[in-house]
């Protein structure tokens, strides 16, 4: 067995996990973040859970704790018809929101790997 030193750590990169939050607790993580981009994306609640195969009373509740926690709507509904119509989208909110989250996620893993590459190259 090679002798562990600081050179053997090109093999290993810094991972982590990030979520935003109130005094009141969870907003956002990146479970929930796929859950809110799944909405956009099928524009309904229900085809995002099955794209996720995903409960939707699990999905429901989370959304619900989002908006409790913040104190603001993330979703909109339209109930549809006798022949469907209804539908989920995301509040503007929201989608301010996911922009934020998936912006400040890029520049934190930046910033670790820019201090991760400063630390292991020294010998």
């Amino acid at each position: 067995m090679k002798d562990n030193t600081i050179n053997d750590l090109h093999n290993i990169k810094p991972a982590f996990k990030f979520w935003l939050e109130t005094d009141k607790g969870y907003v956002l993580g990146k479970g929930t973040f796929t859950i809110l981009q799944n909405i956009q994306e099928f524009g309904s609640l229900q085809e995002a859970t099955k794209n996720l195969e995903m409960s939707y009373r699990y999905a429901w509740g989370l959304i619900r704790k989002i908006e409790r926690n913040i104190g603001h709507p993330v979703v909109e509904t339209q109930k549809g018809g006798r022949y469907g119509g209804g539908g989920t989208k995301l509040t503007q909110f929201a989608n301010n929101l996911l922009e934020t989250f998936e912006r400040l996620e890029e520049k934190l893993d930046v910033f670790l790997n820019q201090e991760w590459s400063k630390l292991s190259t020294i010998t």
